[in-house]
């Protein structure tokens, strides 16, 4: 994969994480009764859009990210009231036709066309003009009743058109159903990151830490490409040293720094022989000289089983010697370590230092989502390469559940801390005796959410500018 290939499928990548995300709240919102009325992709300007059920799906102008609407989380939203009330409203008189308004309003809430049609058809063939407003409500309920499944499960369609929004709002639902709701966002990050991790282990071919005796590359200008060595072939033999281990065939060269070796190649099922000169090279550390003629040697891989590929993806790369094992929980526990890292005075401090040019840019610290989208171009190169793709996107992911589990608003963090204060208030109340109706003022969630989002914007300007500047490079 080609490095503008890679940048690309990474940020579409990481959009659809940001939409699955959405889709958590969406579901879990469903799935508690809830009223989710939009769902899109973007900010801005809507481009398009459609209504399934009561849901509006649609696409903005800017596809930065992207929102789920539920109600009642905002002071502003208003509820519906029951499709009897808003057809045929108390205290006026039955329209002269309110059957457009009637089919508008049964659609708006999601019925089927057909079951639209057959309310609108039996309520019109039953009311008269000279209806009173209580008995056409009364022939209209009676109507949907007949027409529309109770199903029992809360939000349903019987419940939207008889009762309106009456339960549905976010606040009327019990406390663990808003936390589900809360925490079915960032969860869906770290599913999808063992997703993905899970995937990659099972189906691509995993290297062992060996190589083989073959050739991968052959570094121009080296003593191996002036020799003639050439991609694909098989070394057999360093001098009077045979053997079919990499690295007793490696060991061999670096014995001859500057001395000329002869190299027995397999070629295509012929054996050769190539002379030259290991290149003179010496250890900083203990200056000990070896030698080197400039190829690469190809990777041993295997596969994994299903159960080693889930083990690799829940806890990574067993080996403790290894800096970066891989694996949800390594990830998890990491990206805990980089947050406090990034957001404590010293982080933050030398994020301002480096984009002011006051230090330089640390090759370990934090990026934006443009710099990891180009982390991301720069490794996706092979087999080897693609399985360091999705573990970024798994890294990436990881981190973004837990950012998004940070107690301060607007996050889901935030909302999550207020339900447990509110909570934790109403239940010393109950012990006293007092009414368990204690609710955290709108205005000290925004008197706090403000500028923590100024915070936020700042801090991903500065990163932007480091990566746009200062790009990191591999």
């Amino acid at each position: 994969m080609s490095g503008g290939v890679a940048i690309a499928v990474f940020a579409i990548a990481i959009i659809a994480a940001v939409m699955i995300h959405e889709l958590g709240h969406l579901l879990s919102a469903r799935w508690t009764g809830m009223k989710a009325d939009r769902y899109f992709l973007g900010f801005g300007p809507t481009l398009w859009s459609t209504r399934k059920g009561e849901t509006e799906y649609g696409v903005k102008a800017f596809p930065l990210g992207g929102f789920v609407r539920i109600c009642g989380m905002s002071p502003l939203d208003e509820r519906d009231r029951s499709v009897m009330d808003v057809v045929f409203p108390v205290g006026s008189a039955v329209p002269e036709d309110p059957w457009a308004s009637l089919d508008a309003e049964l659609r708006r809430r999601g019925t089927p066309r057909r079951t639209t049609e057959r309310i609108v058809r039996r309520t019109r063939a039953t009311v008269e003009s000279d209806t009173s407003p209580i008995e056409a409500r009364d022939v209209l309920r009676e109507v949907v009743i007949t027409e529309v499944e109770d199903t029992g499960r809360p939000g349903d369609l019987r419940h939207r058109l008889l009762e309106g929004d009456e339960g549905r709002f976010f606040h009327d639902r019990p406390p663990w159903q808003r936390a589900i709701v809360l925490a079915s966002g960032p969860a869906t990050h770290f599913l999808l990151a063992f997703v993905v991790l899970l995937g990659a282990y099972a189906l691509l071919p995993q290297w062992t830490g060996e190589h083989d005796a073959v050739v991968s590359q052959v570094i121009e200008g080296s003593p191996a490409d002036e020799a003639g060595l050439e991609a694909g072939d098989r070394l057999l033999q360093v001098d009077g040293v045979r053997s079919t281990v990499y690295t007793e065939l490696r060991d061999a060269i670096r014995d001859r720094p500057g001395e000329s070796t002869s190299l027995v190649v397999d070629r295509a099922g012929e054996e050769l022989v190539l002379e030259m000169v290991p290149e003179v090279n010496e250890d900083p550390r203990t200056g000990e000289r070896f030698g080197t003629v400039g190829f690469v040697p190809e990777l041993q891989r295997e596969r994994f089983g299903p159960i080693e590929a889930f083990e690799r993806a829940l806890i990574g790369q067993p080996d403790p010697t290894i800096a970066h094992p891989g694996g949800l929980v390594p990830m998890f526990i990491g990206s805990i370590e980089a947050f406090v890292t990034v957001f404590s005075p010293e982080g933050l401090g030398s994020i301002f230092a480096q984009a002011t040019g006051q230090e330089d840019r640390d090759p370990e610290g934090a990026v934006s989502l443009v710099g990891a989208a180009s982390i991301a171009g720069q490794v996706a190169d092979g087999v080897l390469g693609l399985m360091m793709f999705v573990a970024l996107f798994a890294a990436v992911n990881v981190f973004l559940g837990i950012f998004n589990l940070v107690p301060l608003p607007p996050l889901d963090g935030g909302h999550l801390a207020v339900l447990g204060i509110e909570r934790a208030v109403n239940g010393v109340r109950s012990l006293r005796g007092k009414p368990a109706d204690f609710t955290v003022d709108p205005r000290v969630f925004a008197a706090i959410a403000i500028p923590v989002i100024a915070g936020l914007l700042m801090l991903m300007v500065l990163l932007l500018w480091l990566d746009i500047t200062e790009p990191i490079r591999f």
